[in-house]
């Protein structure tokens, strides 16, 4: 971000651009121009930013532009069972973390409210991310940190849904400061808060728990470094691992132990590994070229200060278990975007030091090439706030309402209240406010055991079920409709219903069609 100008400034006091140069002639730097505005216009920026980060997650949030296929409707339809006094694990099969159902049903599994909540939740992360870059960087680095976050396509996508992902890596965003902030005060009361902030962050959803694993990789390796507080390190180890343990223990004791790693653990532990699902990480820093530069500057970084690595422990944590877990979805790589985002933020801000007049000129000739970085950091943060910024602006203008609301709407007049229905898209009940047998609430591709025509076979005689809406996976299973047929039910193919806008729904998510009604 460069400030040319193209003839000298009039002598006054009271403009920022002079304050910087004198008036002369020249170029300023990003960290220059920051400098310049001043704490009340430093405040109007940070202010901007939230807004725009604002904006892009609240705008017509009810037609959210993603879905994640069926994710989102599983974690709402689960929500509302819930709220109907359906216990996780034993009566209603549960694969995820608990945190976000026992939350969820305390808005009676209501899809706006819940995105809402996301969204503010990913907002205060945004917050949290810039307020920690301020602390270990400098305004800049605040600066740059709050403007990718708040575009971030990743990032942005998972906030306008009820997403486990965005809740979870949010939580460890907040962890992230508490950790933070431990290095420069009172360090056990701030690291008890970031071991209790990471135990929820994995109360959300369970990978969540890769940024403890993060942070014992920092004390350990600390500790090493300085014989003088291995002690010490020990003792934080073990407060953070204690801490941390704290939220899940008590979800063990009101759901039982078993039952809930039955579900949150032993259920994910059959999935194959996917080498394609890993271009997800190409995907994500071709999102966000700006998110590689920590990668390039490791070791100047990890000379910076404790909070520097710390913050470099993290991030390298996080992406090593992107790459190896078996399933790499773009939406997982929520959880790289916060710390990514402050060490880019960083970087930006090492390479746009204060440079004026002969101290830059003595300074770029003993360094020529910090001049060329310095350009390339610049533009790596520009290509990135183009290409993340007008994807997200991109699905919010051209969105239309999905087809989803229409087929709620649709299978609302169709059933009543006391009735079961069984939809390939979750989200369709949850918006009809009807209830799914909660042996088939999970319709997704990908899990165990496997959905199968056994399982919704058993589920449509067991539960009366009145409709059965068929897209997605059921339209895969082959002997659905003979068996529904031989049960009575007629076909309806509703057309028409919903807005279908290719463009959109080609670039963020797979059609939700064809879709049919089997009606009772």
């Amino acid at each position: 971000m460069w400030v040319a100008r193209t003839h000298a400034l009039p002598s006054n006091p009271t403009n920022p651009f002079h304050l910087c140069t004198g008036g002369r002639v020249g170029i300023i730097s990003l960290d220059e121009f920051v400098g310049a505005l001043g704490r009340r216009r430093i405040l109007i920026a940070v202010i901007g930013i939230l807004l725009a980060a604002l904006v892009l997650r609240l705008v017509n949030i009810g037609w959210s532009y993603s879905n994640n296929g069926v994710d989102e409707g599983v974690m709402i339809e689960r929500a509302l069972m819930v709220s109907r006094g359906y216990s996780l694990y034993t009566e209603l099969p549960c694969d995820q973390a608990p945190a976000a159902f026992i939350v969820g049903s305390l808005f009676s599994g209501d899809v706006i409210s819940l995105r809402l909540l996301t969204a503010l939740v990913s907002l205060a992360a945004v917050a949290c991310c810039m307020f920690v870059s301020n602390r270990v960087a400098g305004g800049t680095a605040m600066v740059v940190t709050g403007a990718l976050l708040a575009v971030d396509f990743t990032f942005v996508r998972e906030s306008r849904l009820f997403s486990l992902d965005a809740l979870s890596a949010s939580l460890m965003a907040f962890s992230v400061l508490a950790f933070v902030m431990s290095q420069r005060r009172e360090r056990v009361p701030w690291l008890a808060v970031s071991g209790l902030l990471i135990g929820l962050s994995a109360s959300f959803k369970l990978i969540g728990g890769i940024g403890l694993l993060g942070m014992l990789v920092f004390i350990v390796i600390e500790g090493i470094a300085n014989r003088e507080t291995r002690r010490a390190s020990l003792v934080n180890g073990v407060v953070v691992t204690l801490t941390s343990a704290i939220p899940l223990a008590v979800f063990m004791f009101l759901l039982g132990p078993s039952d809930l790693l039955q579900g949150m653990v032993f259920d994910q532990a059959h999935r194959d590994f996917e080498m394609f699902l890993k271009l997800s990480v190409l995907a994500f820093f071709g999102l966000s070229i700006v998110y590689a530069l920590p990668l390039l500057y490791a070791r100047k970084i990890w000379r910076m200060g404790p909070s520097h690595r710390f913050l470099l422990c993290v991030a390298t944590v996080v992406l090593l278990f992107m790459v190896l877990q078996p399933l790499t979805f773009l939406h997982h790589m929520a959880f790289a975007s916060p710390v990514l985002a402050i060490l880019a933020g960083v970087v930006v801000a090492s390479e746009s030091g204060p440079r004026n007049g002969d101290v830059t000129q003595r300074s770029e000739r003993f360094e020529p090439n910090r001049g060329r970085r310095r350009k390339a950091c610049y533009a790596a943060v520009l290509i990135s706030l183009l290409v993340s910024g007008g994807l997200s602006a991109y699905g919010i203008a051209a969105q239309e309402e999905p087809a989803q609301i229409a087929y709620g709407r649709l299978l609302s007049e169709m059933t009543t209240p006391d009735q079961f229905v069984i939809c390939g898209d979750p989200i369709i009940a949850a918006y009809a406010d009807r209830e799914m047998p909660p042996e088939v609430v999970n319709v997704a591709e990908r899990q165990y055991p496997e959905m199968d025509f056994d399982r919704i076979r058993s589920a449509v005689v067991e539960y009366d079920v009145a409709v059965v809406v068929v897209c997605y996976f059921l339209n895969d299973i082959d002997e659905l409709a003979e068996f529904l047929a031989d049960e009575g039910f007629s076909l309806y193919s509703p057309d028409g219903l919903g807005a279908d806008n290719w463009a959109v729904l080609d670039l963020f998510q797979e059609s939700i069609e064809p879709v049919s009604f089997y009606v009772r």
